[in-house]
């Protein structure tokens, strides 16, 4: 039996939203008489109350319910007055400028009666324009969530307090998020729940409000949440904002209208502290941002129009609670067309874990008894495979939700290509236990930012394994791995395949590939990635490419090398700066 959801529409000015909105939650596969509609229109001078009425005349829904205010409350304020008018034990809050999918609300739902009770609150994936937080590819946990289109327990929100009333616009869900978490209560991403979000015209898109208030409200919870410490990095860095160009005419007077009220205003933020010293929170506080932020902000998202079969192949070595870790992020996959290839070297230790765990999974599953290496279980894993398209993870490696939906739709755009690939995570890792495993991820770092190259790609291999999705006739034609190479065998595939293809190149972050933290282990493996580095140089010294002008210049000219180096330095922390200088000094 399916449960009752309210949603709550704050409203203001948003007449030419309405028609968009309301359409689509009347396609929606959930039962129509459990969802519940309440506006709160903030005292809009166009006609949205009156376009609301004549919905509220023939609607289709469990209610809808109209409460148009007297004046402007705010976005919290608002929805928190939206959530006392209604009772069911979910409730869904939506920016007015959205439309759902017909599955939007019944993944949500499904999600939200199979989670654990200590589950407070569900975010949707925003289209086109995801957002671009980090979250936890394994978990789906995330550290805040966009109350443009997310769901809480009733129950847990107004035991929490609701939205802080104090804060007008932008950054109200962050704080949100963060009481959630204080409280013990944890935030789930759901990427299979998708929301179209129209709130850029634009990508890159800077507008005036946004800047002026998360600015000031980023202020405003260093005083709630943050140490004294972060309180006066967040004066240094909003007095910085007087030395740029903002995007309204009146920039620094608003600038300075912020800062006159910034104390007192600061001050009653900061009794939220003193009152719950006990629940002993401490979020994180990134310059402006509360969460590292992943590349492909303004990635153009839209779901492919056809769905080949994808083979992931997973090389696996004799460690179950690794690979654990890599299939639930195959198994978070919002492309659902995919075949897994499992080969373990050496005997089928993997085995039990995998068929108890992952038997929903469509999988194929091999060990070879005797340890064989990495190549000869690659090639085995490419035979087996029966999709259209290949994709290799090492079960030390995870995707993101959307590393195949991403990839898949930009090869199907862009025919002329026989791959795609994208931007991954290096993260340094210390592990204490692989049973169970237990890690630490020290930092996430980009090492590699490039546009196809052919030429580049002879000097250096700047594909992370896991990132490259294949036409599998790149593997008829040139073959596997190279039996010889114990180590760049990934790098010597892609020259191959490079010769006579092309790869189409996404700008986002799709994946994570770990690597050891200890010194001792990098350096170890970087000495034998030495040695296997001029052996393959070596191997395709006078190997013949079709290439471009374009490549040819940018190799030889260095253009590509160099902005490289200045995207990892900007905006990159001191830690990774050093982890870069250490790696460095090693080679």
């Amino acid at each position: 039996m399916e449960i009752g959801l309210d949603i709550v529409v704050v409203v203001y000015n948003s007449s030419k939203w309405l028609d968009g909105l309301i359409c689509s939650l009347e396609k929606s596969e959930y039962p129509l008489d459990k969802i519940h509609l309440t506006f709160v229109d903030n005292a809009s001078s166009d006609d949205s109350v009156a376009k609301l009425e004549n919905y509220k005349l023939n609607h289709k829904f469990g209610s809808f319910n109209i409460y148009p205010s007297n004046e402007n409350l705010g976005f919290g304020k608002a929805n928190n007055f939206g959530v006392e008018k209604t009772n069911q034990p979910y409730v869904f809050f939506l920016n007015v400028d959205t439309e759902v999918l017909p599955n939007t609300i019944s993944e949500l739902m499904n999600n939200a009666i199979n989670s654990t009770d200590d589950v407070g609150l569900w975010e949707c994936r925003q289209f086109p324009y995801e957002h671009p937080k980090f979250y936890n590819p394994v978990s789906l946990e995330t550290s805040w969530s966009s109350a443009a289109a997310c769901m809480v327990r009733r129950e847990y929100f107004v035991k929490i307090g609701g939205f802080d009333d104090n804060i007008f616009m932008y950054a109200e869900d962050v704080d949100l998020s963060w009481r959630f978490r204080a409280n013990g209560y944890k935030l789930k991403y759901l990427p299979s729940s998708v929301v179209y979000h129209y709130t850029y015209k634009s990508a890159g898109e800077v507008k005036p409000n946004q800047f002026y208030n998360s600015t000031f409200n980023n202020l405003m919870l260093r005083y709630k949440y943050g140490s004294v410490k972060d309180i006066l990095k967040g004066y240094a860095m909003y007095n910085a904002l007087y030395g740029i160009r903002g995007p309204a005419e009146n920039h620094r007077k608003r600038l300075a209208k912020g800062f006159m009220k910034s104390i007192p205003t600061g001050m009653k933020f900061r009794s939220w502290k003193r009152k719950n010293k006990k629940l002993d929170f401490k979020p994180n506080f990134l310059g402006w941002d509360y969460e590292l932020i992943r590349e492909g902000a303004f990635y153009e998202n839209s779901l492919p129009k056809e769905f080949p079969l994808v083979s992931i192949i997973v090389r696996t070595c004799g460690r179950p609670n690794v690979l654990r870790e890599t299939l639930k992020s195959i198994q978070n996959q919002t492309y659902k067309n995919i075949e897994v290839v499992i080969v373990e070297d050496g005997p089928e230790i993997s085995k039990k874990m995998i068929e108890e765990e992952f038997y929903f999974l469509n999988y194929i599953y091999e060990a070879t008894g005797e340890k064989v290496g990495r190549c000869i279980v690659g090639n085995r894993a490419l035979s087996l495979a029966n999709g259209e398209y290949f994709n290799f993870l090492d079960d030390d490696d995870v995707f993101y939700a959307d590393h195949v939906e991403v990839l898949v739709k930009t090869i199907l755009d862009n025919p002329q290509n026989d791959a795609a690939y994208s931007i991954a995570f290096e993260t340094p890792i210390k592990v204490y236990s692989t049973e169970p495993y237990v890690y630490d991820e020290l930092f996430h770092n980009i090492q590699y930012r490039q546009s196809f190259n052919k030429l580049l790609l002879l000097t250096q291999n700047y594909f992370p394994i896991q990132t490259v999705l294949f036409s599998r006739k790149l593997y008829d034609t040139y073959g596997g791995f190279d039996l010889k190479l114990e180590y760049l065998e990934d790098w010597d595939l892609w020259i191959r395949y490079a010769m006579n293809s092309q790869f189409a190149y996404v700008e986002k972050v799709t994946s994570i590939y770990r690597v050891p933290a200890e010194r001792t282990v990098s350096q170890s493996r970087q000495e034998k990635l030495d040695e296997y580095l001029n052996l393959v140089r070596r191997k395709h010294e006078n190997t013949i490419m079709n290439i471009s002008i374009r490549e040819l210049r940018e190799a030889t000219e260095g253009i590509a090398q160099k902005t490289n180096i200045i995207y990892q330095l900007k905006n990159t922390s001191f830690k990774v700066i050093l982890h870069k200088i250490a790696k460095k000094i090693l080679r």
